[in-house]
């Protein structure tokens, strides 16, 4: 089964710019941001995951529909000043909760064939988190990153992997305690899967809301 995305290459790029960020860093930046260092957080929400299966070898298609659920997201990261008022960081994000299978009718000659059900767990992210401060303890900020995940409840499940992006907002409570909401899109791009001596491409796309809360050292 073949994969068309390259995530080995994406992890050493963020690895890249994120040392590139440390050395933008400037010392005296670390009093005043209370963004800089260390993070760990913790979210939910709501999320949809709609899965696409198409190109079947016996000219057959899926009608898929979104599976759905409240995810329970942990997150740590280390975050570097670029100015005065723009950090960068990296950040790595996972989901501990699955979604809801949600029906895949397969059809072939007009006609229902099959009906199955087909759920996602395992859901990470790796990013580039890219902040702009709109006062000493606020900043809204963009990312962009790996993202993968596994298909659950289906007759063979597969992973797929893609790229995430997301926008945010996040406020400091105190001098080490944030809250922070976020929205996330993620697309899985096309994996060719092979089930006996049928195949098919398989992509899904992700989106949901989260609000949070973090810690920063």
């Amino acid at each position: 089964m073949d994969r068309a995305f390259d995530g080995n290459l994406v992890v050493k790029w963020i690895w890249i710019c994120a040392g590139w960020g440390c050395g933008l860093a400037a010392p005296a930046m670390a009093q005043s941001n209370l963004f800089l260092g260390w993070h760990i957080q913790a979210a939910t929400g709501y999320q949809t995951v709609t899965p696409s299966l198409t190109n079947y070898s016996n000219s057959g298609y899926t009608n898929s529909q979104a599976s759905t659920g409240i995810p329970l997201v942990l997150g740590v990261g280390f975050t570097f000043a670029m100015t005065e008022r723009q950090v960068l960081g990296l950040t790595y994000e996972r989901d501990l909760r699955s979604t809801r299978p949600a029906g895949q009718d397969f059809y072939a000659n007009n006609a229902l064939i099959s009906s199955t059900t087909m759920g996602f767990k395992n859901a990470s992210q790796w990013s580039l988190v890219l902040g702009q401060l709109i006062r000493n303890g606020s900043m809204v900020y963009t990312k962009l990153g790996y993202a993968s995940l596994d298909t659950t409840d289906a007759a063979n499940n597969f992973s797929l992997d893609g790229y995430g992006a997301g926008v945010g907002f996040k406020t400091f409570l105190n001098p080490f305690q944030y809250v922070y909401t976020e929205y996330n899109y993620t697309k899985m791009t096309d994996r060719n899967v092979s089930i006996g001596s049928d195949s098919f491409k398989a992509s899904a796309v992700g989106k949901g809301g989260l609000v949070g809360i973090g810690w920063q050292f």
